[in-house]
């Protein structure tokens, strides 16, 4: 009788504990208290103040249903704050809500020209002074005030901050995140790169309107933490196959002696840099490879020749490395180590490093020698013509 009792008191505490774990959380806030914040938007307004802007998600708009009330209406709002420094802004958009603003769920930062150009350091040390932030943030760059991109129009995603970040996901644009740039601030010379969005009116066919479109340009150039200048398109793509490994990307290029234009996407491509040391100079060896497939030509050349197919397998390795030695020109232009080769001579030869510790950026424009070389193999021409070369 005894074992029966205590089989009934144990069903009878199993089925009471089961209930009390599904009543939420106790001593956290309630999710009803919160807003969540999905982008920011920093400026450096016309007064010199600092000035945040950022996008919330609405959750009474954002419903799938026909019957639905907020039809025609975005789900999601943009409220900005203005202040000395970061931190007073943000204090001024928690001023206006009546919900606690959540970080934890933020996605992309956008920076403006005017903020980047005076220095992101303030930025930097906020973010890491502020736990409720994650590091793994994507970080992009306007050629403008950034809070004019809260008037895009979002048409193949319903938030803007998806948008952005599918770019960088997908390596449309050579992605950096917040940690890239801590590193970068903290272990080098507070050199990088961040990608470059755009803002454009846009007219399609199947909207009434002219559209605000928001797409993919350039990167800035980070010296010292600062923009100072700008990576064209081209430059960009250099830089994209030189700090990432991507999965595959189209490039077009003209052949040797006006034989022709030539299409080709590149697959599986890899990189590497060494710095080799010559007595007092340092080379920087980059080399990269990668297999590609013949997308279109213009040409009558013989495809079925194997001297053509090198001929095709040469055009397409000066193509990428002319796109990945402008990006580097540029780069050395500015003296900015946007690529941190400087971590590769300060680990491997330490003693030369400390050589230079008094003035490292200038020895290092001016001891390093940047070499690159490319390896190009054509995977498949696809039909090729049959007239000879």
């Amino acid at each position: 009788m005894l074992p029966k009792i205590k089989r009934m008191l144990g069903m009878l505490v199993l089925i009471t504990a089961i209930p009390i774990g599904l009543t939420g959380c106790w001593s956290k806030q309630e999710l009803n208290d919160r807003t969540f914040v999905s982008t920011m938007l920093v400026d450096l307004n016309e007064d010199g103040q600092t000035e945040v802007s950022t996008l919330f998600m609405l959750p009474n708009r954002i419903s799938n249903g026909l019957n639905s009330n907020s039809v025609n209406q975005k789900p999601y709002v943009s409220i900005s704050g203005k202040g000395s420094d970061v931190a007073e802004a943000l204090q001024h958009i928690q001023a206006e809500l009546p919900r606690s603003v959540t970080w934890g769920q933020m996605q992309v930062i956008v920076i403006g020209d005017r903020f980047a150009r005076a220095g992101l350091t303030p930025l930097l040390d906020h973010l890491i002074r502020a736990t409720d932030f994650r590091l793994p943030i994507y970080v992009f760059y306007f050629n403008g005030f950034a809070r004019n991109l809260a008037k895009l129009e979002s048409v193949f995603e319903r938030f803007p901050t998806e948008i952005w970040r599918e770019s960088a996901h997908t390596k449309r644009v050579p992605p950096i995140r917040i940690r890239d740039l801590l590193y970068a601030r903290w272990n080098n010379l507070g050199d990088s790169y961040i990608p470059e969005l755009t803002l454009r009116d846009l007219k399609l066919l199947t909207e009434a309107k002219n559209v605000k479109w928001s797409g993919v340009g350039g990167a800035a150039i980070l010296k010292n933490g600062a923009v100072t200048g700008r990576f064209t398109n081209d430059e960009t793509m250099g830089i994209l196959m030189m700090k990432n490994q991507i999965p595959e990307m189209i490039i077009t290029g003209e052949l040797p002696d006006n034989k022709g234009v030539f299409s080709a996407r590149l697959i599986d491509v890899k990189h590497r840099t060494r710095a080799i040391r010559n007595g007092n100079r340092v080379t920087l060896q980059v080399t990269l490879r990668a297999k590609a497939d013949l997308i279109s030509i213009e040409s009558n050349m013989n495809l079925n020749a194997p001297a053509n197919i090198s001929i095709v397998e040469k055009a397409v390795s000066d193509r990428i490395r002319h796109l990945i030695q402008s990006a580097s020109e540029k780069a050395q232009d500015h003296q900015a180590d946007v690529f941190q080769w400087s971590e590769l001579v300060k680990y491997k030869y330490p003693g030369m490093w400390q050589e230079w510790s008094e003035n490292p950026r200038e020895m290092m424009f001016t001891l390093t020698d940047p070499e690159f070389q490319v390896h190009v193999v054509l995977r498949s021409t696809g039909i090729s013509r049959s007239a000879k070369l």
